[in-house]
């Protein structure tokens, strides 16, 4: 395993298949089973959750190293420490009139999900806003269809030709532009964690209100969730 995952996870792991998590780095998932390698396979979510004993995130994923862990957890023979939060969400009737502290450690706690929402809902808005313009007969279409491609990514991620053209695709969309600006905002939260709790909870209780108050569906949705999640522990 050590020889085989030095070689596939440093080449292959960061070049080719699948990303849940669109954290800075390059790390992918080779196959969503993770048998050859001791789970190693599933690099993506490794890389986004460093600590955790358990490599598998999605249903359809299987981290064999997990298995082996669980077996003998179950033999007394190991004590699992830690693993990736899951938003948990309590009932509708249950949420917060505001985000507060729990609240803000739940967002920092489950921000590569967040951010990986953010990147669906942006890719499904350059879509659209592709087919909108192209009803209309407008060139600017092919811009927005190029750009579903690489604007839903990391910031960090985007090529200097890519960082060029953000301009002409904020003019032609101007729900593309929001949808980044407020992801830029959320993003911030966990960012500038040399600020007080105090004033980080503020900055996510305004978030929330401007999303649910945007008229977009996804925004509206995360915010709400967001008041229903549960402390993550």
């Amino acid at each position: 395993i050590p020889v085989t995952a030095a070689g596939i996870i440093n080449g292959l792991g960061h070049a080719k298949g699948y990303r849940n998590f669109d954290i800075t780095d390059a790390s992918t998932n080779l196959i969503p089973w993770g048998i050859v390698i001791g789970g190693e396979e599933l690099h993506n979510n490794h890389h986004a959750y460093a600590t955790s004993a358990k490599l598998s995130s999605r249903w359809f994923e299987f981290d064999i190293g997990w298995m082996y862990i669980r077996i003998m957890q179950a033999l007394g023979l190991a004590k699992v420490r830690r693993v990736a939060p899951k938003p948990r969400l309590v009932g509708a009737d249950a949420a917060k009139a505001q985000a507060d502290s729990e609240t803000l450690q739940a967002v920092i706690a489950l921000r590569y999900e967040l951010m990986a929402d953010f990147a669906r809902t942006l890719k499904q808005a350059c879509a659209e806003e592709a087919a909108r313009l192209k009803s209309m007969k407008r060139p600017e279409f092919r811009l927005l269809d190029n750009a579903r491609r690489w604007i839903p990514l990391d910031s960090e991620r985007w090529t200097r030709d890519q960082r060029a053209k953000l301009a002409q695709v904020f003019e032609a969309s101007s729900q593309v532009q929001y949808l980044i600006e407020m992801r830029q905002e959320l993003a911030s939260v966990w960012e500038r964690s040399h600020h007080s709790t105090e004033h980080l909870v503020k900055r996510l209780q305004d978030w929330c209100e401007r999303a649910e108050a945007s008229g977009v569906a996804a925004l509206r949705e995360m915010a709400q969730n967001m008041r229903r999640f549960a402390p993550v522990s």
